[in-house]
């Protein structure tokens, strides 16, 4: 998940004291202090479902806003959100700053003092920020919950799975899986 923190360098500032938020500036200022929340140290007890539950509507009210059409962009920041949906649009999700693991193997991470076993991504080796982006809000955002799943190890949440797919005329043409630890 801390990849996709970096759409936060492309929220607005929020200003030095954290007092309102202006008409023009509310889609990019709330994000801006999720992602302030997210820099906070971690609670230890809810840490991982903390960082899903910022992480989550970041995505979505980021997503929302990108995604604006050509007809209803009537400022600056959505001419400037519309316009990062475009350069999303090639970007790859393992090249920087994004750095998104698509590897199809395992892997081992460091979570607190123990070494977890990780499932390999299944089917993002392709992707772009664009897709992988749409791809994880539809998981959280659509259908129903057995898109995002915990990932446990022994007894500890150390993430989430999502479960993504395309579908085009009702049909399934792509689907993946990838776990995002906190």
């Amino acid at each position: 998940m801390a990849g996709l923190i970096s759409l936060s360098i492309l929220s607005a500032r929020t200003g030095q004291g954290m007092t309102h938020i202006t008409v023009n500036h509310v889609e990019w200022a709330v994000v801006g202090r999720l992602r302030l929340m997210l820099e906070e140290p971690s609670r230890e007890k809810f840490n991982v479902t903390q960082t899903y539950a910022l992480f989550t509507t970041i995505l979505c009210w980021v997503v929302q806003h990108i995604r604006i059409p050509t007809h209803e962009i009537k400022s600056p920041g959505n001419r400037i959100a519309h316009k990062l949906l475009e350069i999303f649009s090639d970007g790859a999700i393992a090249d920087e700053p994004w750095r998104i693991n698509v590897t199809p193997t395992a892997r081992i991470e460091r979570v607190d003092l123990r070494s977890i076993p990780v499932p390999a991504p299944r089917n993002f080796e392709t992707h772009t920020v664009r897709r992988f982006l749409i791809n994880l809000r539809d998981a959280t955002a659509h259908g129903d919950a057995r898109k995002v799943s915990p990932f446990n190890v022994e007894r500890l949440l150390a993430g989430f799975t999502f479960a993504c797919e395309k579908v085009s005329d009702r049909r399934r043409t792509w689907e993946g899986k990838i776990t995002l630890l906190e």
